[in-house]
């Protein structure tokens, strides 16, 4: 499995087979049902777990790398009785090269302990990452990212990219916000999540960043502004 895709190209991860999305992929869709789509999803794990515990919700994961959504993805395909779910997708695509079948798709953007361009993109912030964000959502949608990074422990995993700004209600507020808007993104919503809290949103990635030693976990939410709104 290869995570390489093209604006032109929807690439679904079905079991453990990447396959090209049929025509009218985006109109098969259940209708009426609230969608929410995870980028960078990582493992998957996150929408695989609120889609069993929300089966009146339809979830999309989507991440570059297919092997990472492996596990999940094949779980999914299973019988109910043993874990499977109808109500969840996994789309190969890197955050750069995202489908237009996605576009104005989501009600609900949801963004879990990124890392590497992601995260550097949302924090620096860019403005590239942040109108691919803007793009997935349907009008009136809502936004929710959780951030865990310090710039002390943590710039030598982000492969020499240069450090990152201390994500804090202060950062939010005076730097995030106003870029934020100028995407059409108006967040209205921070604070930091107790370890419980954090250690309860159904990430893999997010365990193994809060394992050992508690963490700062920042969480900061908007909604799409309306066109006549925008800066």
């Amino acid at each position: 499995m290869t995570a390489a895709t093209t604006e032109a190209e929807m690439r679904l991860l079905t079991g453990s087979e990447v396959v090209e999305a049929a025509p009218g992929w985006r109109e098969s869709l259940p209708a009426g049902r609230p969608l929410i789509i995870d980028l960078g999803t990582g493992d998957g794990r996150f929408p695989y777990e609120r889609a069993r515990h929300d089966p009146e919700s339809f979830y999309i994961g989507v991440d570059a790398e297919a092997t990472l959504m492996a596990a999940y993805a094949y779980r999914a395909t299973r019988k109910p009785a043993r874990g499977g779910v109808e109500n969840v997708r996994f789309v190969v695509a890197a955050m750069e090269q995202l489908p237009p079948e996605l576009g104005g798709l989501a009600g609900l953007v949801r963004v879990n302990f990124p890392w590497g361009g992601l995260l550097r993109g949302l924090l620096r912030p860019e403005p590239a990452t942040l109108a691919a964000l803007a793009g997935l959502a349907a009008p009136q949608a809502r936004f929710e990212i959780v951030l865990c990074y310090d710039p002390e422990r943590d710039n030598a995993a982000l492969a020499g990219l240069a450090a990152l700004p201390a994500p804090d209600e202060r950062y939010v507020d005076a730097t995030l916000t106003p870029a934020y808007a100028e995407s059409g993104i108006l967040l209205d919503e921070r604070r930091r999540l107790t370890q419980d809290e954090a250690l309860a949103i159904p990430s893999s990635w997010g365990r193994r960043l809060l394992h050992g030693r508690p963490r700062d976990v920042l969480f900061f939410g908007g909604r799409l502004a309306p066109h006549d709104e925008r800066q």
